[in-house]
């Protein structure tokens, strides 16, 4: 109980009640201020009335004097004094001679006898004051209000009797009451006006305060877009946790929506604000008592499981959310369909506090993002290395980006019929100087951080310039990426490359691998043709060595198929290499395409090649990639390789 009077007191509460106070007071102050003027007014109206009284009647009857020596009184002076006593307010007297005996004593018919005060008579005779009494009566002895009045009569300074009056104020009262009431009616309303209005402001704004401070705290721990926990409150019911038992495992499953990057860029950061709240609500429905739910940033969100029997337990609810947010999103009157993949990691084992235990999370989800999205991974020891790894590359990639530190590698691409320098395929390559990294490492990390786009642009738009300044019009390659096409946009690209270059389209050849239809196949191939309206050539890149070649060849007209560098590797000690490389090329032939073999490094395997028809070769034998200087210096001078006595 104390507990809660100090809670109210240290609250608003206590400032409304401090108030309420404030305003109470000045009114029962002046309603009891009215009251003690009342009584006062009524008993000294009543003095004043009472001694009037007494002074005529003995003026105008001085017989009545005898009465105060003891004397009886005659039947004339008994007569006077009853006959006072029937009509008006005074309607009941007690004449008190010198020695303290009632000399006479009223007798009107309507009141019983009242009880006799002799105290109040001693004092009259020893002060020589007059005394007051007000009370409010009882019938039948007296009437509703009345006063007392104890008058005591002189002769030459000394009191020789005492008149006892009973004198009726009820309508006296009455009438004073009406008119006080009025003006503590006016008081009140000047102290409502006065206090009451600036105190329902303070009111008023105390609750607003309140509210406000609700809201704040809110806000602080909920995400201001789907209403779920943000990552501060996440943190704190982590700590809590993991610090209230620690035999009870907390499972941290870190959320991503995949190509959730598409929803914004297709329908709107609107859209995507509303995807956001069905997936906070689709989360949320999974939740259990004592776990957490909360939205983490963009488009990840983190689930906390708590005391479930793990991994078994993340396991369940891991593969139930990935099927509720695999279900359709009503974006614009249309159904569209994406997934999520979730890293998860376990404390205990994996890590002993939240930041770690986030750490391995994110590390697993990585994972997932890299086994092809939609997907659950548990951490793994080693995991956390390699996204550290991840991390520093990640940074790198930007940091280079925006200091214009990439570079771009020119490999020569041959002709097999006479040698002729043809085209150059440009390859990208990691900042020199700087600690080294593998394009199969870097371009990975750029595909998922989303930074593919802009690394892919500016290897576009620098080759396309690069083989703009050469005097020979040779072909120049470039590389996309698959993730490149997923925006819907990459003919644009293509254009303003072209136009910044001033490069003729029919220079530019897009290499593309069997990845890129992994996704959305009709958007892919509605961007090829795009790409084709341009111009420009398109070539598909490691043929063989993915999905469904033969269909793909079928449904768009390639202009170049690229024969995979581990066929051509291979040709010299497995038959069914070469076998693959010349059904390849006789495939290519039958198809009008243009035969390119990757990764050429003996004389002997670029005899073969030219055997089977193959037309046109790259790899070490015919020279390694160079910068953009030793490029521009070959395509000026019209390089010929001649080994035309290894080639048939």
């Amino acid at each position: 109980m104390t507990r809660h009077i100090v809670r109210y007191l240290n609250s608003e509460g206590k400032k409304f009640a401090i108030s309420a106070i404030c305003i109470a007071l000045p009114v029962l102050g002046g309603m009891f201020l009215c009251q003690l003027f009342l009584g006062n007014m009524l008993r000294q109206d009543a003095q004043n009335t009472c001694s009037d009284w007494v002074s005529m009647l003995l003026a105008r009857n001085p017989d009545i004097l005898t009465l105060l020596s003891g004397t009886p009184p005659s039947v004339r002076t008994a007569q006077i004094l009853d006959d006072a006593t029937q009509v008006g307010d005074i309607y009941r007297i007690r004449v008190w001679d010198a020695a303290g005996n009632v000399a006479f004593r009223s007798r009107r018919s309507a009141f019983a006898p009242a009880p006799v005060d002799r105290n109040r008579v001693a004092e009259a005779f020893v002060s020589g004051a007059v005394f007051n009494e007000v009370h409010k009566g009882a019938s039948p002895q007296n009437v509703p209000y009345f006063v007392e009045s104890f008058i005591p009569v002189k002769r030459n300074g000394v009191v020789i009797g005492v008149f006892d009056i009973f004198l009726d104020q009820t309508d006296d009262e009455i009438l004073y009451k009406r008119s006080l009431l009025l003006t503590e009616i006016i008081l009140g309303a000047m102290v409502l006006l006065a206090g009451g209005i600036p105190g329902y402001g303070v009111y008023r704004h105390m609750l607003k305060l309140r509210n406000a401070r609700a809201q704040a705290l809110y806000l602080s721990e909920h995400d201001s877009l789907t209403g779920i926990l943000n990552r501060n409150r996440l943190t704190e019911l982590a700590n809590s946790a993991l610090a209230l038992d620690r035999r009870k495992p907390v499972a941290a499953l870190v959320i991503d929506m995949d190509r959730f990057k598409d929803i914004n860029d297709s329908f709107g950061h609107a859209s995507g604000d509303q995807v956001l709240k069905v997936v906070a609500k689709r989360l949320r429905s999974f939740i259990h008592e004592g776990d957490a739910v909360g939205r983490f940033g963009g488009d990840e969100f983190l689930v906390l499981q708590v005391g479930a029997g793990q991994p078994n337990g993340a396991r369940s609810l891991a593969d139930r959310l990935v099927a509720a947010l695999s279900q359709p999103y009503e974006i614009g009157g249309s159904l569209v369909t994406f997934g999520a993949s979730i890293g998860i990691a376990i404390s205990p084992p994996d890590a002993d506090d939240f930041e770690a235990l986030i750490s391995c999370a994110y590390s697993a989800l990585y994972k997932s993002k890299a086994a092809g999205r939609n997907s659950v991974s548990f951490f793994e020891p080693g995991m956390d290395a390699k996204n550290r790894q991840r991390i520093q590359i990640e940074s790198d990639i930007r940091r280079a980006l925006e200091t214009d530190a990439f570079q771009l590698a020119y490999q020569p691409i041959h002709s097999f019929t006479d040698g002729r320098l043809l085209a150059f395929e440009a390859l990208l390559r990691w900042p020199q100087g700087w600690s080294p990294q593998s394009p199969a490492d870097f371009i990975p990390v750029a595909e998922e951080c989303g930074l593919i786009d802009r690394l892919g642009a500016w290897a576009l738009e620098t080759a396309c310039k690069t083989a703009a300044g050469w005097k020979n019009p040779l072909k120049i390659a470039v590389n996309l990426s698959p993730v490149q096409f997923q925006d819907g946009d990459i003919a644009s690209v293509v254009e303003d490359a072209l136009r910044n270059s001033g490069l003729s389209p029919d220079r530019l050849e897009l290499e593309v691998t069997e990845g890129v239809w992994i996704k959305d196949k009709d958007s892919v191939f509605n961007q090829l043709r795009r790409l084709r309206r341009l111009g420009v050539a398109i070539s598909l890149d490691d043929f063989g060595t993915g999905y469904s070649s033969l269909a793909y060849l079928w449904r768009f007209p390639f202009d170049t198929l690229k024969i995979d560098q581990s066929f051509v590797g291979g040709m010299g000690t497995d038959l069914k290499a070469a076998g693959i490389v010349k059904t390849v090329t006789a495939l290519g032939k039958i198809l009008n395409l243009t035969i390119t073999a990757e990764g050429v490094e003996t004389e002997e395997q670029a005899r073969i090649l030219a055997e089977a028809g193959c037309d046109q070769g790259q790899g070490y034998l015919f020279g390694r990639p160079v910068s953009a200087a030793s490029a521009n210096a070959m395509a000026n001078a019209e390089w010929v390789l001649d080994w035309s006595e290894t080639t048939v």
